[in-house]
């Protein structure tokens, strides 16, 4: 399952090393700053050593600032048996506690003994001792440290008690959410994480994409048909080829989905660089050729062979059926171009002069710059300023796919944002939504690695 967490922990458990110092000045200012008597604070009355009112006994202070010489030499482990020496020392009082398992904190953080760390810490919190600030400061690097180590009930626990603490770091509500997932409470996590991501949209601000693809893995995992919006969300603002091809995927399992709109939505795979399989390609290129399109076919099919998807295992004999026929379709299309183009020029609709426009447009392969789209994208714009268009919706997104094609970004997203309003009900309405957003989002990511 995704993790939400992989930028956060970092800053959060930064926040240990710098208790080091503090931690290690109140420990051996325990055992130097002396205060008066104080009845009942020691045995047999021995004076006691008092930090901001709080009471250590000389025995303990003694034991204290041993450790933290030995901490400033580096001797872990000699600090560490002192420390337990002092947690020997009969009826601690609960600050006697807070500094040994503060100091034992700081020690183990810095002998890289993580486990200790974290039982130190929550020792520490549990005497109540700390300030307010502090409490909070602590909370922070051992829910972080406890969700690094997968210690997830106890991330959990201290998570929910910064909650009621009103902590402010949203690192740590981060965190709570990535741990409710871990423990199994994928429907809180789920719901919480949902009420961000809402959140942070009405107010304009983005979510980072580990928790977008949290929200999506906990939206597969139980149904959630939310898990489009999700996936829109995430070709909007991080447009990766995996994302497209999810979407792509979700959207072309509506029921009742039209051959024009599955190709239609083939044509978006592409766009977006996703790799067409074996029998995708072969499938958009049987599309192609029902669609009128053989020269589109046809890149294809050589496109497969090119790249070893296709003339290899199984259906290499299917597929070199499919090639034969597109190459007769695409050679018997080119021979009467010139005718077909005259027909179109003269016809009382646009319908032919656009579709030999797009068809131009589709048989270019893919590394052809925008200066080859040209030519095919003003044939489409004559055949829709000539009208009376049999497949209004077609054209016109051939007209946008076009305009996107030949880097007219702007006129694109203008097109397809108008047809869209206008074609709700039309079967290519689910292939206009996805092109839609994909003129408006922002130019390609490369793969997650």
């Amino acid at each position: 399952m995704p993790e939400l967490t992989s930028r956060a922990l970092p800053a959060c458990a930064a926040l240990l090393l710098s208790l080091s110092w503090p931690l290690a000045a109140s420990a051996q200012a325990a055992a130097t700053t002396t205060a008066p008597a104080t009845p009942g604070a020691g045995a047999s009355g021995t004076p006691a050593l008092e930090i901001n009112a709080r009471v250590v006994r000389p025995e303990v202070g003694v034991l204290l600032q041993a450790a933290q010489s030995l901490l400033q030499e580096n001797k872990f482990a000699e600090a560490l048996a002192k420390l337990t020496d002092a947690e020997a020392i009969l009826n601690r009082t609960p600050w006697e506690t807070w500094v040994i398992e503060r100091t034992r904190a700081s020690t183990a953080q810095r002998a890289g003994n993580t486990a200790l760390t974290i039982q130190s810490l929550d020792a520490a919190l549990l005497t109540g001792q700390a300030d307010a600030t502090e409490t909070l400061s602590l909370i922070e690097a051992l829910v972080s440290l406890s969700l690094r180590e997968r210690d997830t009930a106890r991330a959990l626990r201290w998570a929910n008690r910064y909650e009621e603490l009103k902590g402010t770091n949203d690192v740590v509500r981060v965190m709570r959410i990535q741990a409710m997932a871990d423990s199994g409470d994928e429907a809180g996590a789920k719901q919480a994480l949902a009420a961000r991501v809402e959140e942070a949209g009405k107010a304009g601000r983005s979510t980072p994409e580990s928790h977008l693809r949290l929200l999506l893995s906990l939206q597969y995992r139980s149904k959630d048909p939310g898990s489009s919006t999700t996936l829109e969300r995430l070709v909007n603002s991080y447009p990766r080829p995996e994302y497209w091809a999810e979407l792509v995927s979700a959207t072309s399992r509506a029921p009742n989905l039209s051959d024009r709109a599955l190709l239609e939505l083939y044509r978006l795979l592409r766009a977006t660089g996703s790799k067409l399989t074996a029998d995708m390609r072969a499938e958009m290129a049987f599309l192609s050729l029902r669609a009128g399109q053989p020269a589109e076919a046809l890149v294809l099919v050589e496109e497969g062979y090119a790249d070893g998807s296709l003339g290899t295992g199984t259906g290499a004999a299917e597929h070199g059926r499919l090639r034969d026929q597109a190459r007769r379709a695409a050679a018997a299309d080119q021979a009467d171009r010139a005718a077909a183009e005259a027909a179109a020029r003269r016809a009382a609709d646009g319908t032919a002069l656009a579709d030999l426009g797009f068809a131009k447009i589709s048989a270019l392969p893919p590394q052809a710059g925008a200066a080859a789209v040209e030519p095919g994208l003003t044939m489409i714009e004559q055949g829709v300023a000539k009208g009376g268009l049999k497949r209004p919706a077609e054209i016109r997104l051939h007209l946008g796919i076009a305009q996107m094609a030949a880097g007219r970004k702007d006129a694109a997203q203008q097109t397809l944002t108008d047809l869209l309003a206008q074609a709700t009900n039309d079967p290519l309405a689910p292939a206009i939504r996805l092109w839609s957003i994909y003129a408006g989002a922002p130019a390609l990511l490369p793969p997650r690695q």
